[in-house]
């Protein structure tokens, strides 16, 4: 492969994401909808993908009013087993995340937006009053420039707060998660966006996943969450708070939205009482592949 052959410009990542739900007896399904293919962005180019769903359904993909691609499945019969499979092989390329020059109006707080910019970006800019408790955002604020400030946010959620993991629906509030000093990385994204909001800063939350690399560090078992913050001079950038880093190669976007927790990768339902699902099972894999298995 050339990616190989050119110092390491580009990475292979492959992910395989499989969801499995089971049933005490044949159900029905009205269409779900699935987010499971990656966002189309610079440095990102999708090789091959597959979508496989079982019981057969008949799926269009088309573009919601963010711009994620959704699949929407349809159901002709009923099943007591539904697994929903993607494998996907991108080529990233292998870039620094700090390679960016800000605009002038954007160096330091409060960024100066254009009238256009603030209409096209108004739904990111919406903060919930009193989910932030007063004077959070104090210490940070001695780091000066914008790019600091952001990144000293990014690093202390990581640094001061433990993941733990929460299979449960929901997203916490940015107090609740400062007040239980732990969360999961949509609850550090809703922490991060309500922060960044506060400041004045158009920001999204984005959901997809994190490879892991050749040795086998970083990465999840599972779907990961991050914010996107709109810096003129930069357009859309990544802040990974439940790593303290900026989005970089490794993070894979398959969906935005205005608020953490509102695009899960399988959304949908079945007919018929609430006991009659008995299991439910996710299986993810994300990592970067080894030079020797590019062929």
């Amino acid at each position: 492969m050339t990616g190989w052959s050119r110092c390491r410009l580009t990475m292979l990542l492959r992910i395989d994401h499989i969801t499995e739900y089971g049933y005490l007896r044949p159900v029905g399904f009205p269409p779900h909808r699935l987010r499971l293919l990656p966002r189309s962005q610079p440095g990102l180019h999708l090789l091959r993908s597959e979508v496989t769903v079982s019981p057969d359904a008949t799926v269009h993909w088309n573009l919601d009013t963010a711009e994620n691609l959704i699949g929407r499945a349809v159901f002709p019969g009923t099943a007591s087993l539904l697994l929903i499979a993607s494998s996907l092989l991108i080529e990233r390329s292998v870039i620094n995340p700090f390679d960016f020059l800000l605009e002038e109006r954007s160096l330091s707080l409060p960024i100066s937006y254009t009238d256009r910019e603030r209409m096209m970006l108004a739904p990111y800019f919406l903060s919930c009053p009193g989910t932030l408790p007063s004077g959070w955002l104090t210490s940070f604020m001695k780091h000066g420039t914008t790019l600091g400030i952001l990144t000293e946010i990014n690093r202390a959620i990581f640094g001061n707060f433990r993941y733990r993991e929460r299979h449960e629906a929901g997203v916490l509030s940015a107090a609740e998660t400062i007040a239980l000093g732990e969360g999961t990385c949509r609850d550090f994204a809703a922490l991060f966006l309500e922060a960044v909001r506060n400041l004045g800063i158009a920001a999204r939350y984005v959901s997809g996943y994190l490879c892991s690399s050749p040795d086998g560090t970083g990465g999840d078992s599972h779907t990961h969450g991050w914010c996107e913050l709109y810096l003129p001079g930069a357009g859309w950038r990544g802040f990974d708070p439940t790593n303290g880093i900026l989005a970089g190669p490794h993070h894979v976007p398959v969906a935005v939205s205005v608020e953490a927790g509102e695009i899960p990768p399988v959304e949908g339902a079945y007919c018929g009482e609430a006991d009659l699902c008995i299991s439910h099972k996710v299986n993810i894999s994300a990592r970067e592949l080894l030079p020797e298995e590019v062929v």
